[in-house]
């Protein structure tokens, strides 16, 4: 027997164990390009991240953020009413108030926090007991909620994020048109804890005019059920005591000088010249 036959039959036996070889080398060589591919476009996603977050946290600074303190220093009002109210306006005649600074609405987005806090409350107080939930219980830590940080910090929130107060503002709040809900006073109390001295002005208006609008003509039973709200909202407001006030928009069109007992009641000098300045201008759509 030939002395190369051993080694030829060792080579051809170790060729297919080179070629699994060849073949896995590569696709670990496929597999590394791919991976470098994907190293270049989460480089590529982190440096935009890291852009946007510079360019947010430089948007933060613009902010005049206020610590919990100066929130509390504020006077709050806000302008309570229906769409097509004419409330724009007494938005717009309330910002002509050096310091003032009445934003305009943000879609109820207060009512959600509102059904988050009062949620959240509604189930400390039921399974608050003399010992706290264990770990095991289904509703662990729900009986530690803490009203009172929650309120400090919905509070800090709104006026970050919502208000805004330009530096020199002395009372801040908004205007909005949502208040359908059945029952606003639970709402309106709500208000009040997270804003303290908040008060609020009632705006109505002719209720067939309204109805007319093109925000509710085409509601069915507009006039009726415009009717049931301003009830309601009459109602939670005059539960505010001196800290709420009903103006109608009919009226103080007719004759601005009516809006004198306005100012009185916030306090305000009545500048009549400011006042038909303002009323010269178009608001809302």
């Amino acid at each position: 027997m030939s002395k190369s036959l051993p080694f030829v039959t060792a080579t051809l036996t170790a060729i297919p164990r080179v070629r699994r070889l060849v073949d896995h080398c590569d696709h670990l060589v496929t597999q590394n390009e791919q991976l470098l591919a994907a190293v270049e476009l989460l480089t590529d996603e982190r440096e935009a991240a890291e852009a946007r977050a510079g360019q947010l946290a430089s948007a933060l600074r613009r902010l005049p953020a206020m610590d919990a303190e100066s929130a509390t220093d504020l006077d709050y009002l806000f302008i309570v009413t229906y769409g097509r109210s004419g409330s724009t306006l007494l938005m717009g005649l309330l910002d002509a108030i050096p310091g003032y600074c009445i934003r305009g609405e943000n879609g109820g987005v207060l009512y959600k926090l509102f059904e988050y806090h009062s949620t959240a409350a509604k189930f400390c107080a039921k399974w608050t007991t003399d010992n706290p939930l264990p770990p095991q219980h289904p509703w662990y830590g729900i009986d530690d909620y803490p009203d009172d940080l929650a309120t400090l910090r919905m509070r800090q929130l709104v006026v970050d994020t919502l208000l805004r107060p330009e530096p020199g503002t002395r009372v801040t709040g908004f205007k909005e048109i949502r208040w359908w809900m059945q029952e606003p006073f639970e709402y309106i109390d709500f208000i009040e804890s997270l804003f303290p001295k908040a008060r609020f002005v009632l705006n109505t208006r002719n209720l067939d005019d309204v109805a007319k609008s093109s925000w509710w003509h085409k509601e069915p039973n507009a006039r009726g059920d415009l009717a049931k709200i301003e009830d309601r909202l009459k109602a939670a407001v005059g539960l505010r005591g001196d800290r709420g006030y009903h103006v109608h928009y009919d009226d103080y069109i007719k004759d601005p000088a009516v809006l004198r007992e306005l100012f009185e009641w916030l306090d305000e000098k009545y500048d009549a010249d400011r006042i038909a300045s303002i009323l010269a201008i178009r608001h809302s759509t």
